[in-house]
């Protein structure tokens, strides 16, 4: 993935797939914690684990070779959504699975205003359970105050590891242009191109194809 560059169709299927697993995951493993809450939720009530699943099994599905990049948007903003009703109907601790949204976006969307604007509504979703205080506020405000730094945090590393990793990337990927192109010299081949977008693998490919039939 190039930073100037959209996704192409494996990493969107690679990272609609991701969020639906981390979807069923994360749905499955509130069910534990949910047990010991006081007072216990109705039976009922876990079945929106169950929605949980259901949602990521539908992302499993999709054919994201086929859907525009900002598609993806729809995997953090569904998972928020989620999170925020555990947060305020059955515990606000709930509120910590959006560290798990926040580095996933930080990784997945590309564009930094779209990036901005996701972690925008991270910060609103994460306040919500502040309209809904059915304990002290102070104590509301503590477990936002302990997410939000946490979020933040987290999603910038990734983003920072995530563009370096990117940076180093595109250096190879100039270094492997270079050296296809004078072995293509050396071939006899036509005059090389060292733009960085060519397709390093169908180069290789028909070098090596051109080594195998001889002069």
């Amino acid at each position: 993935m190039h930073a100037d560059e959209g996704l192409n169709a494996a990493d969107r299927k690679r990272l609609g797939q991701l969020g639906g697993a981390l979807m069923i995951i994360g749905s499955l493993a509130a069910v534990p914690a949910a047990l010991f809450l006081e007072p216990a939720p109705d039976p009922v009530e876990y079945l929106g684990a169950l929605a949980g699943v259901a949602l990521g099994a539908i992302l499993l599905v999709v054919r994201w070779e086929g859907v525009p990049d900002r598609a993806l948007y729809v995997v953090p903003v569904i998972a928020t959504l989620y999170v925020t009703i555990a947060a305020v109907v059955f515990s606000d601790d709930f509120g910590f699975y959006q560290v798990l949204i926040g580095v996933y976006t930080a990784y997945a969307e590309k564009p930094r205003a779209d990036f901005l604007a996701l972690m925008a509504l991270f910060t609103l979703a994460t306040l919500a359970p502040l309209l809904f205080v059915d304990e002290t506020f102070s104590e509301q405000a503590h477990h936002i105050l302990v997410i939000l730094p946490v979020l933040f945090i987290s999603a910038a590393v990734v983003r920072y590891l995530r563009g370096a990793l990117t940076k180093r990337e595109r250096e190879y990927r100039h270094f492997a242009l270079e050296a296809v192109g004078l072995a293509e010299r050396i071939r006899g081949g036509g005059p090389a191109a060292t733009d960085e977008h060519e397709d390093v693998d169908r180069r290789l490919e028909e070098l090596a194809s051109r080594t195998r039939r001889g002069p």
